[in-house]
């Protein structure tokens, strides 16, 4: 089968490649994308040759030319002769490459699929991997119900952030960005409040809203590191704060005492990835990939996971250079972008 590919080629250079893929190995399976969806964060960072595992010699995938995305919709349309469970016209989603067929290996990290309900179409199932980053926010904080949260940062994963919040029941939820329609998409999605961080002093216009100093649980989704002393900030005296974003570098001016220890606040990480580990899976109440990825797959059907307000732009594949410049540049009209394959 012949199959197209996203490449980024090096610092700031993208194209569309053509290659054949041979017929599924035994332990192989073939899936026909639909959609795939760019996370801009991880996207853009190689994109721009900025990220961090690009230098990273124990790292020989993180090297251009470098194959993006990793959150996709699609069919099977063929499987290998040792690979149970599965079959052609199966419809799923799997954490795929910008590509118009992915093969899938068995034990390799990338194979894992997840079943479709008849209901949810592929331009919404496609963001269910790239979902789950935003979603450690929520299953980190534990009990969410009735707790104040604010999400710092409404780029994608700081909306996922915010809308898995929202379906925990967190409430009051408020969103803060100083980009105009990335507030404007967190109202769209049920935010209680949304502050622009540039109409005055951020801790203050939040305990206006809120009616007390901080939030319950602040999540911070901007990758930024001098952000998550700001987050700390926002927090109550005894909340918590965890990073979803991942911030690329070292914060400066953290007083550990009195923002941190004398104020009896939590601060975690929360990488996607690490829904993997049996140490956060023992602790998270049971929380593993597959848990994850089957909640946001049924609340994505279901609408209690809303994408309102997300999606400014569908494209073909050979749009997809405009598209990483749009967002890095044109941030008041870029937010969720999906490759359309089909």
């Amino acid at each position: 089968m012949k199959a197209r590919q996203v490449i980024i080629t090096g610092p700031n250079a993208v194209s569309v490649r053509e290659v054949e893929l041979p017929d599924p190995a035994p332990n192989q399976i073939l899936v026909q994308t639909e959609a795939s969806a760019v996370s801009a964060g991880t996207e853009l960072a190689v994109y721009t040759g900025t990220h961090q595992w690009l230098k990273d010699p124990n790292l020989p995938d993180w090297k251009f030319p470098f194959r993006p995305g990793y959150s996709a919709a699609g069919v099977v349309v063929a499987v290998g002769s040792a690979v149970p469970n599965w079959k052609a016209g199966d419809r799923v989603s799997y954490p795929g490459n910008h590509a118009s067929a992915e093969l899938l290996t068995l034990g390799h990290e990338r194979c894992r699929l997840w079943r479709l309900p008849a209901g949810l179409d592929a331009d919404r199932a496609a963001w269910a991997c790239v979902a789950r980053y935003g979603l450690g926010a929520s299953i980190r904080a534990g009990i969410t119900l009735g707790r104040s949260a604010a999400v710092l940062g409404l780029g994608v994963i700081g909306q996922f952030a915010l809308r898995g919040l929202i379906a925990a029941g967190a409430q009051p939820v408020v969103g803060i960005d100083a980009v105009p329609m990335r507030r404007q998409a967190a109202r769209a999605a049920g935010a209680d409040h949304v502050i622009d961080p540039a109409a005055g002093d951020l801790r203050e216009q939040l305990s206006g809203v809120l009616n007390h100093r901080g939030a319950e649980v602040v999540a911070d989704a901007t990758g930024v590191p001098d952000a998550v002393p700001i987050a700390m900030s926002l927090a109550c005296d005894g909340g918590q704060v965890v990073v979803v974003g991942s911030p690329r570098g070292k914060a400066k001016d953290v007083n550990f005492y009195d923002d941190l220890h004398r104020r009896y606040i939590e601060v975690s990480g929360a990488h996607g990835n690490m829904l993997f580990e049996p140490a956060h899976t023992r602790l998270a109440g049971g929380w593993d990939i597959d848990k994850a990825q089957t909640w946001l797959i049924a609340a994505l059907a279901s609408g209690r996971l809303s994408l309102a307000g997300l999606v400014t732009h569908r494209i073909h594949p050979e749009e997809i250079g405009a598209a990483y410049e749009g967002l890095l540049k044109k941030k008041d009209e870029y937010l969720g972008v999906l490759v359309r394959w089909r």
